[in-house]
């Protein structure tokens, strides 16, 4: 179960890093309602939290990234919007995304990363603030 905050104080929480790059070999998907054609390269990561709490995931890329979060392997790669529980487009610094939500213990959810440009590859690290360290890995589809 979710809850989302509009604000969490960062001074005291743990911070664990991720970092990778999108590439012509990468997943494909479509985030345009408009569209279902796959013209997007993403990376589909499982995060898994230890503690109970609130968390902030941010990117940080020099291209305009943003994310989407699902419960379990809940998406299509067609429309990333379908069953998304949330996502975000430029509410951080300089076209990033920035989640915020509540998580039990010991539980996973799916971040998939992707660019708002068609076919464009581009290096990426994924922050994530919490009252513990998380784990993620990258995570094939196929």
């Amino acid at each position: 179960m979710f809850f989302f905050l509009y604000y969490i104080d960062i001074e005291n929480l743990v911070q664990t890093n991720y970092s990778s790059k999108l590439r012509a070999y990468s997943h494909k998907c479509n985030h345009l309602s408009e569209g279902k054609s796959l013209n997007f390269y993403c990376e589909i990561i499982e995060i898994h939290t230890i503690a109970e709490g609130s968390y902030m995931i941010t990117s940080d890329s020099r291209s305009d990234i943003l994310a989407f979060v699902y419960e379990n392997d809940d998406f299509t790669l067609f429309d990333l919007n379908l069953n998304a529980i949330v996502s975000d487009d430029n509410s951080h610094n300089n076209k990033q995304f920035r989640i915020i939500f509540y998580r039990k213990m010991n539980t996973s959810f799916i971040l998939i990363v992707t660019t708002n440009s068609h076919r464009e590859q581009a290096a990426f690290s994924i922050t994530v603030h919490g009252p513990n360290s998380v784990s993620m890995q990258r995570k094939s589809r196929y």
